[in-house]
């Protein structure tokens, strides 16, 4: 098993093998709670109005996502961890469009499979990819917006890639790096500090969200 380690939406859109979508923060650790909470599928798009247009022909399911960090005026949920952990989502279907998580999932158009990993299902994710052996897996770091790279996507990456090629990476170092970098600067300018805890602490979740595509739309669902 070879892995790699692409970055931003350029790096998805040549992104091969199995794909691990990574952004600590927030869209992978979202996606994480909203199914640990019981939502039974989540349906991710590019647009907020792609969003709203399912939402009409899909009253019952529920919207969750941002723009620069805010959850979108309209919505029923942003994108946050720690506003999922608080909602009772079991058998709900979540639409979920972000800045960056949702356009990487998107565009990694090349991918045999697409799944979530975060610092939250390490474990969870490099069993799962031990049991699977593909030829490659790549760990996809869409860093800010999609557009640069990011300090806790970057390391999530590194720690990753070490578990899966047995040379485990120091997971304190690398909090301290993210703590000081400008992703987690950017949470407490908007006062989103409550994410923290489900974003930097490992091993929190027991399942892997992997992409599905049917007839043309995708869907995100937990395996266990």
């Amino acid at each position: 098993m070879k892995t790699v380690i692409h970055s931003c939406l350029t790096g998805a859109e040549t992104a091969s093998g199995v794909v691990v979508m990574i952004d600590v923060f927030r869209a992978s650790n979202t996606i994480l709670m909203l199914l640990s909470r019981g939502a039974a599928s989540i349906i991710p798009v590019a647009t907020v109005q792609e969003a709203f247009a399912l939402k009409e022909k899909h009253p019952e399911r529920l919207l969750a996502g941002e723009r620069g960090g805010v959850k979108v005026a309209g919505f029923d949920m942003g994108n946050s961890p720690h506003e999922a952990s608080g909602m009772d989502l079991e058998g709900k279907k979540v639409i979920f469009t972000t800045s960056a998580g949702t356009q990487g999932i998107i565009r990694a158009e090349h991918a045999e499979r697409i799944l979530v990993g975060s610092f939250g299902n390490a474990n969870a994710l490099v069993r799962m990819l031990n049991d699977v052996n593909p030829p490659v897996v790549t760990c996809l770091a869409v860093g800010t917006e999609g557009i640069s790279k990011a300090a806790e996507d970057e390391c999530c990456a590194l720690y990753l890639k070490g578990m899966l090629e047995g040379m485990p990476r120091d997971f304190h170092a690398m909090k301290n790096k993210i703590m000081q970098g400008e992703g987690a600067q950017r949470l407490r300018s908007l006062g989103q500090e409550l994410d923290f805890s489900y974003c930097v602490t490992t091993d929190l979740f027991d399942l892997v969200p992997e992409v599905s595509r049917e007839k043309g739309s995708m869907r995100i669902q937990a395996e266990r």
